[in-house]
């Protein structure tokens, strides 16, 4: 008799460990998943400012952040895609910065050069040697930008791979919405054609006469 409650004992003892440590679990689990939807929701946030205006300074550095704080041992695939998914909010909001610096210098280039030839008198050696430099430097500003506007419009175009592996974890509502992506799209690669063509109309200027 007294063996049979030993038993018993020990089935009850294991059941109740096995329970306890489940519940840990899953109260791991919530916790995670509720620190992630935070950290989801703010890189969003970040993301959508960012998109909309000129990037904040320490933009990047703070999505840098959530990305190193974005750990889920009990929700690996989960932290996976959110990890992804900030990871390339981060990258986007980088080219974002770039593109908006290398369009002031662009512009500022732009405007050097078309100073320089307005303001020829008799154009001598120095003055050719001058705008030889001015044109070269709006020459590699404009590669700069272009190749980061490019950058920016594959980085939104590929976007929505991360939302995708996330949706099955938290509300579509943390995530920036396709419409919005779409629109970012679509301004960065209206951008490029702006700079495209004031590029040209630099090099009309610029053409010996």
């Amino acid at each position: 008799m007294g063996g049979t409650k030993a038993i018993i004992a020990a089935v009850v003892l294991v059941v109740a460990g096995g329970t306890g440590y489940w519940l840990y679990v899953g109260k791991q689990q919530k916790d995670e998943r509720r620190a992630l939807a935070a950290l989801l929701g703010d890189t969003t946030a970040e993301l959508r400012k960012a998109l909309n205006g000129p990037p904040a300074p320490d933009v990047v550095s703070r999505i840098d952040g959530n990305l190193k704080a974005a750990e889920a041992p009990h929700l690996p695939q989960l932290a996976e895609a959110a990890e992804h998914y900030i990871q390339g909010a981060r990258e986007i909001v980088r080219r974002r910065s770039d593109a908006e610096r290398l369009a002031r210098e662009a512009a500022m280039s732009r405007r050097a050069l078309a100073m320089h030839m307005a303001a020829a008198g008799r154009r001598d050696s120095y003055w050719i040697r001058v705008a030889s430099d001015l044109k070269k430097r709006v020459e590699r500003d404009h590669f700069d930008l272009d190749l980061s506007l490019k950058a920016l419009s594959e980085l939104l175009y590929t976007l929505p791979e991360s939302r995708k592996q996330l949706e099955p974890y938290v509300d579509a509502s943390l995530l920036l919405e396709e419409a919005e992506r779409r629109s970012a799209r679509e301004r960065a690669e209206q951008a490029a054609k702006r700079a495209s063509e004031e590029l040209e109309k630099v090099r009309r200027l610029a053409m010996p006469r």
